[in-house]
C-alpha cells in the first residue's frame, strides 16, 4: 500500500517537477543551447531558428567577407564577434528567452528577424535527448530507489 501512496504522489508532483528540471538542466547547460544558435545555426548553415536561410550579403559585404577570410556563401551574421558573445539564454520556471545585448541588435533583429535568436526544433530536440532526458531518467531513478 505505501508503494501505491509514492507512486500516486509522484505522479501528482511530477508535472511540475518537469519544469523544475528542465529549468535547472538549461541554466547548466546554457552554453550548448548558445553553441547550437551560434555554431550549427548561424555560422555554419546561415539558418535562423525556424530552419530558413539568412537573406545574403550585398556584393560589398561579400568582398569584405572574402578579404577577412570569412564565410561569403551564408550570411553568418559574425563581424568582429560582438553580437556572437553578446547572446544570452535566461531559464524561467516554464520557458526560456534568448536575447542579446549588444547595441546593434536591433538592427540585426529587425533586418534578420528574432527568429536569429532561436533555437531549431532538431537542434533543441538534440539537446533534450543529451542533457534534459538523462538529469529527468535520474531523478524518477532516485525517486523510486528509496
Amino acid at each position: 500500500m505505501e508503494l501505491f501512496k509514492r507512486q500516486k504522489d509522484f505522479i501528482n508532483e511530477f508535472e511540475s517537477r518537469l519544469f523544475i528540471e528542465l529549468e535547472t538542466v538549461i541554466r547548466s547547460f546554457d552554453f550548448v543551447l548558445k553553441d547550437f544558435i551560434i555554431n550549427k545555426q548561424l555560422f555554419r548553415e546561415g539558418i535562423d531558428g525556424k530552419n530558413k536561410r539568412l537573406p545574403g550579403y550585398s556584393r560589398t559585404t561579400i568582398r569584405l567577407k572574402i578579404g577577412k577570410g570569412d564565410p561569403a556563401d551564408r550570411t553568418t551574421l559574425r563581424d568582429k564577434g560582438d553580437f556572437y558573445s553578446s547572446i544570452q539564454i535566461d531559464a524561467f520556471d516554464n520557458h526560456f528567452e534568448v536575447s542579446s545585448n549588444v547595441n546593434h541588435d536591433k538592427f540585426i533583429l529587425k533586418r534578420y528577424g528574432r527568429d536569429v535568436l532561436r533555437i531549431t526544433d532538431e537542434n533543441f530536440r538534440d539537446f533534450l535527448i543529451n542533457y534534459y532526458l538523462p538529469k529527468l531518467k535520474n531523478y524518477v531513478n532516485n525517486k523510486f530507489a528509496k
